[in-house]
């Protein structure tokens, strides 16, 4: 009966508003004798159920339109700070340029218009360029971010992700200031919003894994209540032999290592680990490396560290695998991850003399790959250059190599004289098998074959010519 009742009423409505409308159009067929003047009274009515329609007459409301806004994150100025809400949200005006990221950009690297909100970047510190590639935006600022602190490469970088993140074509930002990726695949849950400044024991700590191919680290944030008797970097060493929170991270540090002590003076942090660290190391160099740095790197995140040393059982090592623990290590940013092909990274193989010059060893490296390089040509321009801590030196730079040439999977590398005159019979050894092993690791190399100025590479009665490959190789 109610239901009848309701569309008896429904139907009376839809009735009168044709009626009227055409009342006042004037579309009937014929004139009135008489003025019709009708003074509705106000009608409030409460349907038990939802139409698949508006009736606008039943609507006392005017609709207006709310322009397009964008969240932008600041940070609390000095004077409006109160030590908790380190970030805050400033709501824009949607920006008119053809590219929204662009004109979110322009906002953010500008002064806010709102009382007690103030730029997230540093004085000094610009966007140099961005690209977005599978809702990732890759973003560049100026060198000058990497001399910033710690904290605030965080809150920058955050606040950047933040303000991205909030479009719909982002899920997350990768953070580069000039050629280091300094964080990766920020999204918006891993922002840290409280001052760990002024509040000292909740803070969000920088650790390093192995990615799943365990060739590069990857930093991940744990975020932890200290209390008073523990130090950080006790915090960091216990986290990073716990493990990562991220399924698709490695452990680095051997199985069954333990923490013996960890103490920081004068900014060198001193760690005495047990002697399973030394026990189930790793048996290669790029093993060797990971878990040597996600030690060091997770440590120098913390700014009362400038480099640690590595003890076993108390004990100076003065070689782990192939690296000497003797010596106190800083931060190394070459074997951070991931590669970002957006920003022309080629992941690679680069085969380095081991310390003692005996044998060499393949270490992964991003190699930057410009638009007029060959990858043979930009891998052996990083061999050249590579400056890995440990490993002896045996290159001059670019003036090692006069010429390279590919053709049929056949490579001809032209050294020059010096070259070979400013090296011994054995590092001499060691640099042509490095070079060849480099470059014999690509896809479209199969043998390398070596001249001196276009001639056979004989030196001292020794003809290092070849052709060198795989095999022979060993």
């Amino acid at each position: 009966m109610k239901k009848r009742f309701f569309l008896a009423v429904l139907l009376v409505l839809l009735v009168l508003a044709a009626a009227f409308a055409l009342l006042v159009s004037g579309v009937l067929p014929f004139e009135l004798p008489f003025e019709i003047s009708l003074e509705l009274p106000e009608i409030s009515i409460e349907l038990p159920f939802d139409l698949p329609f508006n009736l606008p007459f039943l609507t006392q409301e005017e609709e207006t339109e709310v322009g397009e806004t964008v969240a932008i994150y600041r940070v609390a100025s000095e004077d409006a700070s109160d030590g908790s809400d380190l970030i805050c949200i400033e709501t824009c005006s949607q920006p008119e340029e053809d590219s929204l990221i662009d004109g979110v950009l322009t906002l953010f690297a500008s002064e806010s218009g709102a009382d007690g909100m103030a730029c997230a970047l540093p004085e000094g510190v610009t966007i140099e360029s961005w690209t977005l590639e599978k809702a990732v935006v890759s973003l560049t600022f100026s060198e000058s971010f990497l001399d910033l602190t710690d904290m605030e490469q965080t809150v920058a970088a955050f606040c950047a992700a933040l303000t991205l993140c909030a479009l719909d074509e982002v899920e997350s930002v990768t953070v580069i200031a000039g050629e280091e990726t300094v964080f990766s695949g920020l999204m918006t849950e891993d922002a840290l919003l409280r001052d760990t400044d002024t509040d000292p024991y909740v803070r969000q700590l920088r650790l390093y894994f192995a990615d799943g191919d365990g060739r590069y680290l990857i930093s991940e944030y744990h975020s932890l209540t200290l209390d008073e008797d523990t130090s950080p970097e006790r915090y960091v060493l216990e986290e990073l032999l716990r493990g990562p929170n991220n399924g698709e991270l490695q452990q680095t540090i051997p199985e069954g290592t333990e923490l013996i002590s960890c103490q920081t003076t004068d900014g060198i942090c001193t760690v005495n680990l047990s002697e399973e660290f030394y026990v189930n190391r790793p048996d290669t160099a790029a093993g060797e490396r990971l878990a040597v740095y996600s030690i060091v790197n997770s440590l120098t995140s913390l700014s009362q560290v400038d480099s640690v040393i590595i003890l076993v059982e108390g004990e100076a090592l003065e070689s782990y695998v192939y690296l000497s623990l003797a010596d106190a290590f800083t931060k190394y940013n070459e074997v951070i991850g991931p590669v970002s092909e957006s920003q022309g990274e080629i992941d690679a193989d680069l085969y380095l003399a081991l310390p003692g010059l005996e044998d060499i060893a393949p270490l992964p490296f991003r190699v930057n790959l410009s638009d007029y390089q060959s990858q043979a040509e930009a891998v052996l321009q990083a061999l050249l250059a590579a400056a890995e801590p440990g490993y002896p030196s045996l290159f001059s730079g670019s003036g090692t190599v006069t010429d390279l040439v590919v053709s049929n999977g056949a490579c001809t590398v032209s050294l020059s004289q010096s070259f070979f005159a400013s090296l011994t019979e054995e590092a001499r050894t060691a640099a042509i098998r490095s070079i060849a092993a480099t470059l014999c690791a690509l896809d479209e190399i199969n043998s390398v074959l070596f001249t001196i100025g276009g001639s056979e590479a004989i030196f001292d009665g020794t003809d290092w010519s070849g052709p060198w490959t795989a095999e022979t190789l060993g």
